[in-house]
């Protein structure tokens, strides 16, 4: 399953696009649109390669929600996915959404 538009649109307003590197709050080095692999202090990319990067990594997202998350709906594997780009894979992993949501409490995962 993909992310749907909303989604995507969600995740592009929040995470915002910046064609330079850049430290993150956390202090990681950052490009694109939230993009944290390789990247170095001085890289600089075009418009078109930081949304080509965001499909990549939707894409390894997608997947890990999928398999975490099986039976989730649209709504709920795009909203999955945008909070597992923003905490990262480990900490969803762990998070009380996803037990909740595995648990079949919707209401307390939306919470």
């Amino acid at each position: 399953m993909i992310v749907n538009d909303a989604g995507r649109g969600i995740i592009m307003e929040f995470e915002g696009c910046k064609l330079e590197s850049y430290k993150c709050p956390a202090g990681v080095w950052t490009i694109g649109f939230g993009h944290t692999v390789d990247v170095k202090p001085g890289m600089k990319i075009t418009r078109h390669q930081a949304e080509v990067v965001l499909e990549h990594d939707l894409e390894f997202f997608e997947q890990a929600v999928a398999r975490l998350a099986p039976g989730a709906n649209g709504n709920q594997h795009s909203a999955m996915v945008s909070l597992v780009f923003n905490i990262g894979l480990k900490a969803f992993e762990g998070s009380t959404l996803l037990r909740e949501f595995k648990a079949g409490n919707l209401l307390n995962a939306a919470a």
